[in-house]
Formats: structure tokens, sequence, C-alpha cells
């Protein structure tokens, strides 16, 4: 039982329980995915080594799993086999999974200590995190390319600093990820980095620095870490300021507190949090 981190880009932490052929996936701590590697045929698996970024979990190609069952306020929900599986397999290794994750606590440990960040240029420092892995053997596959993206506006809205314009303003996520390319400069380079927790400080908490000269660019990072907040207050090993920060921006969205908090490695004040998921309660029976 490990979790690690989801990118490009960041959405969030995924707690991850694994046996040989078999794994149960979960954004939340409630809602499991419960899945079972097919078996590869040799005549179509291919030998190139990379990376599927569409994939909710990294995916080596030729490894694909199938969705077998699920868990649900705590329950497990089989789904149909695939034919080319064993149904009493499969049924045994999701029983299995099923019992291990809801007996387990969260969060899992963080396992994947190999980062890939693109660097600033001016210094060769960390400039955003876009890539993890778990060991040697995963750092081997051909890394994404050096270019960091943030979550799509589709999916995480972040108020922009002016009011409504007359013509069009790319919403700040693309504004940011423009400021990002920019400061990468025209070759960007990106290097990998083996972390353990005395390298916090060399590293930007948020996983993309947050020193800014011009201020209107300040302002559109701020705003783009503080939307993001509820999901990086899944990440482990923040300081206690980075954490106190992070939870009073997330304050604002009481929904998504409600959705990842069962995932949060630490609290800093328990009743702000607490505060925020009663919240949420009371806002959807209102609704």
């Amino acid at each position: 039982m490990y979790s690690r981190r989801l990118l490009l880009p960041f959405v969030g932490v995924v707690q991850i329980a694994e046996m040989d052929r078999a794994r149960a996936l979960s954004m939340d701590g409630a809602y499991w995915s419960i899945q079972y590697r097919l078996p590869v045929d040799p005549n179509q698996q291919t030998r190139s080594k990379r990376v599927d970024p569409g994939s909710t979990y990294t995916r080596i190609v030729g490894y694909n799993h199938a969705a077998v069952a699920a868990v649900k306020a705590g329950r497990l929900e089989n789904h149909p086999v695939h034919p080319a599986l064993d149904v009493d397999q499969v049924r045994a290794a999701g029983n299995r999974l099923f019992e291990a994750v809801t007996a387990a606590r969260l969060p899992f440990e963080a396992a994947d200590r190999h980062e890939y960040w693109l660097l600033d240029p001016r210094d060769e420092t960390p400039l955003a995190l876009l890539y993890t892995c778990l060991g040697e053997q995963e750092r081997e596959l051909t890394p994404p390319r050096a270019e960091w993206h943030p979550m799509p506006a589709s999916e995480l809205k972040v108020e922009p600093p002016e009011p409504p314009q007359a013509f069009y303003v790319p919403p700040v996520n693309y504004r940011l990820e423009r400021m990002v390319e920019e400061r990468a400069g025209t070759k960007p380079r990106a290097a990998w980095f083996e972390r353990n927790e005395a390298d916090a400080g060399n590293f930007p908490p948020c996983l993309i620095r947050e020193d800014w000269q011009d201020a209107k660019e300040q302002e559109l990072c701020d705003r783009y870490i503080r939307r993001l907040a509820p999901r990086l207050l899944m990440l482990q090993g923040l300081s206690r300021s980075a954490r106190e920060r992070l939870e009073n921006a997330a304050r604002e969205h009481v929904f998504e507190i409600e959705r990842f908090h069962a995932l949060y490695p630490e609290v800093v004040d328990q009743r702000l949090m607490k505060a925020a998921r009663v919240e949420a309660r009371m806002r959807r029976a209102n609704s």
C-alpha cells in the first residue's frame, strides 16, 4: 500500500493497494476502483518504453488493467469480468483488496521519491514538477517533455484578478502556463532528483516556484495555488507554515475539503477544517 502524486497536471494524490495482478486505486479514500491486469499478447506487446500521459495511474504499455469492481460507501460492487480473465481469480483478488482498503489507515505513505523537475535556466534550480516515479526501473522510461501544464480551466476555475472584460482574456491557468514556459527559456531543461525529507527546503512546496518578480505574475501564481489548495493539502512533507497557508486558502472550497480531507496527512487547524466539512454538509442538505 502506497501513494503517489498524479501528474501532469497535478490533480491530487492517488492511494494504491497493489497485489501481483490486481490493484485498488482511490483519489479520495471513499471510492476505490479495483482493477485486474489483462494478459499480454506477445505478438502485440510493444518493446518501446514510454509513459501514457492519459492514464489516471501511470501505465506501462503492455500492462493494461480492466476495472473489475468498485468500493462505494464501504460496499463492494462487482463489474462484469473481461473474457480473457479467470472469474474466480478476479473475484478472489477483489475480495482481498476490498478487505485491505476498508481496514487500512489513510493516507498511505508516499512512494514516488524520484522527481522530474523543469529547471529555471538562471540557476538550474527546480521550477515546476513534471513527473514522479517509484524507482529506477520506472525512471528509465522516456519522461514527458520539459513542459509544465496546469489543471484545465474547465476542471479548475480560478477567479481572475481583473473585472469582466469586453474582450477575451485567457484563464489564469493558461496565463500561468505561459509564464512558466517563458521562465523556462527557449531551450527548456528538466532533471531527475531523488528526494528525501532533508531536501524539502530546496524544492517548491506547492510544486511550482512562487517567486515572481512582476506583481501581476505573482498574483496569478498566488491565485492558482490558492484555488488548488484543497488538493495540495494531500501532499506529504509540507511544512507547518505551508500547510496552514493552504488550509486557510482551501476554506473557500468546502466541498473539496469534504471530498479530500481523509487523505490529508496532517491538519494544523482542526476547527477550521471541521467547520468547512460541516458547512459542506449543511449546504448540501439545503440545496
